[in-house]
């Protein structure tokens, strides 16, 4: 509060011409003093942390205490101005609007821009502002503007400020509240110029302040509004990041539970002809085959895992040539099969050799299979199909007996998490679909003539054309 005193003292000296001890100085700056004290009071009481402007109720909070700031202050100074007789009784309510007016302007230049200047979560912006052509082409563009328009007859100015409303939208819309409150402080500097320098009447430098606060209070709100937007932004950019790692999460969970199952079932089996007591070469030769199986099985859970990983972070896909007969087999030889379901492969194609990731691509024709078994009732049929479609095409058809899905139900299948399991996480279908199109393939369902599930994936001649 000292520092002020001394300050608003000293640019009465210096702008004005007042000497420093007369009564209206050092009465007027003390009133002036206490009802800014009292502003930044109020600040530091609403805004509670460090002041910044993030949200548009930060901005509204702000305008609530200048506005009501700026007229408590207009009201004090102006009427102990007028009891020291230093302003004509006649003249109050004239001299109230101006200073009313010209507080609220600099307070709206000036305190945005210190907020947000010194913010240091907003030094990323600045320095991407600042080493930008665009900015450099707007502030050369704004500098035209301000010449132009204050080169003219101080009566002829004001019919011109719209190109300045123009060029500082423009600074709002590139650079959000970092350029509205640079170009607001800006545009600021001529009035100021035109106050002390030339002369300008009362009531055209009144006019001159007002269009200058609707121009500062237009950029903030446009400013506001494009921050908000990038926040809105950034927000969502973190939600994909969180949604992504969650859909690997559950990927990985719905993934494993198959080669976890098979590892279960195929220790069992090894301890149970471990612990019996024939010990004889053929029990010996089922064990091994056994935990061949367990081994594979692990590799198969590292590669799922490895796999999935590399697709989520960066849709990686491993392609290499492979036989889609010997993909299906093994997929097929992996199946639990329960409630004495049967499983049959019919092969009719002659393009047998394709380019997939194998891993990604055998995970999703796991989850059909698995859904087509789920889906099926005791002593049903589940079928593998892979036929020719055109000379470089080939379709992988996974049938099943059981009802066939509704129009509703279509529409929502391969969304993420939708399910009718009590158990399911609702994205086998939604991680098949991903990794096959991954794939450069096309997973869909289809009704007729029966119900099915069709993998439809180029040869590996049709992606050598390509």
């Amino acid at each position: 509060m000292a520092w002020l005193y001394i300050t608003l003292g000293l640019a009465d000296v210096l702008v004005r011409n007042i000497s420093f001890f007369t009564p209206a100085v050092v009465l007027g700056n003390a009133v002036l003093v206490a009802c800014y004290a009292s502003i930044a009071f109020f600040f530091k009481f609403l805004l509670k942390t460090r002041p910044q402007i993030y949200e548009r109720n930060q901005l509204l909070k702000l305008g609530a205490v200048l506005v009501i700031g700026s007229g408590i202050t207009a009201v004090s100074y102006v009427s102990t101005q007028t009891m020291i007789g230093s302003i004509p009784s006649e003249s109050t309510w004239e001299a109230l609007h101006r200073f009313f007016i010209g507080d609220l302007l600099g307070f709206f230049v000036v305190l945005p821009l210190v907020f947000v200047a010194t913010n240091k979560r907003r030094q990323s912006q600045y320095k991407e502002m600042f080493s930008s052509g665009v900015f450099w082409m707007l502030l050369a563009l704004l500098l035209s503007c301000l010449w132009f328009v204050f080169s003219l007859p101080m009566d002829n100015q004001m019919n011109y400020f719209f190109s300045l409303f123009f060029v500082v939208g423009l600074f709002a819309a590139t650079y959000s509240l970092p350029g509205a409150t640079f170009a607001a402080a800006i545009v600021q500097l001529p009035l100021v110029f035109s106050t002390s320098g030339l002369g300008a009447s009362p009531s055209v430098l009144m006019d001159l302040q007002i269009v200058m606060l609707t121009l500062s209070l237009t950029g903030l709100i446009i400013g506001m509004v494009v921050d908000e937007r990038m926040q809105a932004e950034q927000q969502l950019r973190d939600s994909i990041q969180l949604i992504a790692a969650g859909e690997l999460a559950g990927s990985l969970a719905h993934e494993l539970h198959q080669p976890m199952s098979a590892l279960s079932a195929y220790s069992e089996s090894a301890m149970m002809l471990l612990s019996s007591e024939e010990d004889d070469v053929e029990t010996r030769r089922k064990a091994r085959d056994i935990l061949k199986k367990v081994v594979s099985e692990t590799l198969r859970a590292s590669d799922i895992v490895r796999g999935l990983r590399s697709y989520f972070i960066g849709g990686a896909s491993n392609l290499q040539s492979t036989s889609v007969k010997k993909m299906i087999n093994d997929c097929v030889e992996r199946l639990i099969v329960k409630n004495e379901i049967k499983v049959e492969t019919v092969y009719t194609h002659q393009n047998d050799t394709v380019m997939v990731d194998l891993v990604q691509m055998s995970t999703a024709i796991g989850n059909l299979l698995k859904n087509a078994m789920e889906a099926s009732q005791p002593g049903m049929l589940v079928s593998i199909k892979v036929v020719d479609i055109g000379a470089h095409t080939v379709c992988i058809q996974v049938i099943d007996q059981g009802e066939p899905l509704t129009e509703e139900l279509v529409a929502q299948v391969f969304q993420p998490f939708y399910t009718q399991k009590k158990d399911g996480l609702g994205l086998g279908l939604s991680i098949s679909k991903l990794l096959v199109e991954n794939n450069g393939s096309v997973l869909r369902y289809v009704d007729k003539p029966v119900k099915s599930f069709e993998i439809v994936l180029p040869t590996e001649k049709n992606h050598q054309d390509e």
